[in-house]
């Protein structure tokens, strides 16, 4: 076996400075196909951007991803604060540089980089509340296959940009600031940095007011203020329009951001929203969709049930193939409801083909109903900071009875439970596996109860069961406690779609079932 010995030295990452260089060091190749590298950088490097001077260091636990001739073949990390990056990557091709990426720690890379075969990678910098998301980049000459040493700058592909906080929030609560793209796409074949305009335009900055610093992607000039708002969304404002931002810049101008507005009876961030992500809030509607027949219309018409917890019992119909009273859909049928076929092949083929069941409830002048995607409903049900609920932080759902009828209440971002009405249960609230022994029962609301909450902003999904095919249509589940809530997602899976699915055990926002059965829907709108 050839032995290699290969070594790459390293100035650190600049914002408008670089760090001063320390010895080499070597270690000898594995074996043909990967070799060990060893990348020195300056000692004692702990701080991630001195906000002083603009310099950016490294500390312990940083990664610099490697690339040859277009392809990712691996990483070296920094296991000690005041040591080098070591590792072992797949042997490069020989007459090719190599590049060398800090991409901001982004944990999730690590996972889904695959060595010898990525070509690029996205990189997400919103949250900024432990951490400066830097992103750079830099070139070696030319891999020759023998022993050799290299040198390399590593140049900032963002900026660094200071804000002046003002909020009414607690001290906890970080800052949200909208307009600002977050994700920075790179293409490994072209080493072109790309941020993405299609992401949720969000940076969150720490908590609290004063002096804040934030790493941005390129940006325009803006001409008007952009909204900011509490992490809590209890309190909303703005923050001053930027100038361009270029790779590299140093910003110390201190841009005003101010939230001290209330959210109560706001237009914009009103009470009763439901957040689906970082930047879109929605309400729900009043009840689960169906479609039935108006006996005084003379005609089948689409409606939203009269109570949330309503769900139709003609199950012995519903599993019939004609024309009846129905709550329960094959997915994506928002265009022929009756619609019963057991063969998954028969129904959209995509995202694309999707019929979204929003379109039967127009809304003029406004924006229209829609089924969230299972990532909106994993981001409601498990990622939004909603209030602090007996003793729960974060309360963003509980199991109970209202009017005798299981399910499940989700609680608005901002939410002041009624104080003539019983607080959840502390073991209900955020349910999951890891909660002990439970059920619906652990709530029993009744419907004046539930008059008081829904008026704060609750809203309850009931159980459904489901309809399904087994040598014939039947309902099964209902039994059993289950609610199945069709999404629009399909997840590139022709004859499967993803539903938000739940028990008295717990929530399932990424359930994959045939997409002939029959789910219940219920819709949102921003």
């Amino acid at each position: 076996m050839k032995k290699l010995e290969y070594v790459i030295l390293a100035l650190a990452l600049m914002l408008g400075l670089a760090q001063c260089k320390k010895n080499n060091a070597v270690l000898n190749a594995v074996d043909d196909d990967m070799i060990y590298i060893t990348i020195n950088v300056a000692e004692n490097s702990k701080i991630d951007v001195n906000t002083t001077t603009g310099a950016v260091t490294f500390k312990r636990y940083d990664h610099l991803f490697i690339v040859s001739d277009g392809v990712y073949i691996g990483n070296v990390s920094k296991d000690q604060a005041d040591g080098p990056f070591t590792g072992s990557i797949k042997r490069p091709t020989e007459g090719k540089p190599l590049y060398i990426y800090y991409l901001g720690n982004d944990s999730g890379l690590l996972k889904s980089l695959k060595t010898g075969e990525s070509t690029s990678c996205k990189v997400d910098i919103s949250d900024q509340t432990s951490k400066f998301p830097v992103i750079s980049c830099g070139i070696t000459g030319a891999y020759s296959g023998e022993i050799a040493s290299y040198t390399v700058t590593l140049l900032n592909k963002c900026a660094l940009v200071k804000f002046n906080v003002t909020t009414s929030a607690e001290a906890t609560v970080p800052t949200c600031l909208t307009g600002l793209k977050n994700e920075m796409i790179i293409d490994f074949k072209t080493n072109t940095f790309t941020p993405d305009t299609v992401g949720d335009a969000l940076i969150k900055l720490p908590a609290g007011s004063g002096e804040r610093w934030a790493i941005l992607l390129p940006n325009a000039a803006e001409n008007t203020s952009c909204k900011a708002y509490s992490d809590d969304y209890r309190y909303v404002g703005t923050r001053a329009a930027l100038c361009a931002i270029n790779f590299n810049d140093f910003i110390k101008t201190g841009y005003a951001v101010t939230i001290n507005t209330p959210t109560t009876n706001n237009p914009t961030y009103d009470d009763n929203r439901f957040s689906l992500s970082p930047t879109k809030r929605v309400i729900f509607a009043s009840g689960n969709v169906q479609h039935v027949y108006d006996g005084n219309a003379k005609a089948w018409i689409w409606k939203f049930a009269d109570h949330p917890y309503d769900v139709l019992n003609n199950v012995d119909q519903q599993i019939l193939e004609s024309q009846y009273n129905r709550d329960r859909f094959g997915w994506g049928t928002g265009n022929k409801p009756d619609f019963m076929s057991h063969s998954n092949d028969d129904y959209p083929q995509s995202t694309s083909e999707f019929v979204d069941w929003g379109m039967n409830f127009p809304v003029d002048g406004k924006n229209p109903w829609f089924a969230p995607k299972c990532v909106e409903w994993r981001y409601l049900m498990f990622e939004r900071l909603t209030t602090e609920l007996n003793g729960v932080y974060n309360a963003r759902y509980a199991r109970a009875l209202v009017n005798g009828v299981k399910g499940i209440i989700l609680f608005p971002d901002v939410y002041d439970h009624p104080s003539d009405v019983t607080l959840p249960t502390h073991n209900s609230i955020n349910y999951t596996n890891n909660n002990g022994n439970g059920s619906y029962a652990d709530n029993n609301y009744t419907v004046a109860d539930w008059t008081k909450m829904a008026k704060a902003g609750a809203v309850f999904l009931p159980i459904t069961g489901q309809r399904e095919y087994k040598g014939g249509w039947k309902f099964t589940y209902m039994d059993h406690g289950d609610g199945h809530y069709w999404t629009q997602c399909d997840l590139d899976d022709p004859a499967h779609a993803c539903d938000m699915f739940f028990t008295d055990y717990r929530p399932y926002v990424q359930d994959k079932d045939d997409k002939c059965k029959g789910f219940a829907v219920r819709l949102v709108r921003e």
